[in-house]
C-alpha cells in the first residue's frame, strides 16, 4: 500500500476493556459511543483514513482524540466541562408584575 506506514495505536488492556463494555452498553449518548469505537477500530490497527467515512468525524478529530487519550485514558470520550451559563434554571427568584 502506498503512503506512510500508519502509527501504531495501541490501548492498555484495561481501557480496551472498558471501552468495549461501553460500546455494548448502548445507554449511552451516540456521540460518546462513536468516540470509543473510533478507539478500539484505531487499536485493531485501522488507519485514520479508513475511519472517517463511518465515523463523521474528520482525520484531526480522530487524532485529537487519539491526544487526548494519551492524555487523560478513557476519560477522552467524554465532553470537558464548558464555560458559561449553568445548565440549572432557577425559579426561585422574584417575577416583576
Amino acid at each position: 500500500m502506498k503512503g506512510r506506514k500508519p502509527a501504531e495505536y495501541r490501548l492498555n488492556e484495561i481501557d480496551r476493556r472498558h471501552l468495549e463494555e461501553i460500546v455494548k452498553d448502548g445507554q449511552l449518548i451516540q456521540r460518546v459511543a462513536n468516540r470509543a469505537r473510533v478507539l478500539l477500530a484505531l487499536d485493531r490497527g485501522e488507519r485514520i483514513v479508513d475511519i472517517v467515512p463511518w465515523v463523521g468525524m474528520s482525520r484531526q478529530a480522530i487524532w485529537l482524540l487519539w491526544q487526548r487519550y494519551l492524555e487523560r485514558g478513557v476519560d477522552a470520550i467524554f465532553d470537558d466541562e464548558r464555560g458559561g451559563r449553568p445548565p440549572v434554571f432557577s425559579l426561585d427568584r422574584p417575577r416583576r408584575d
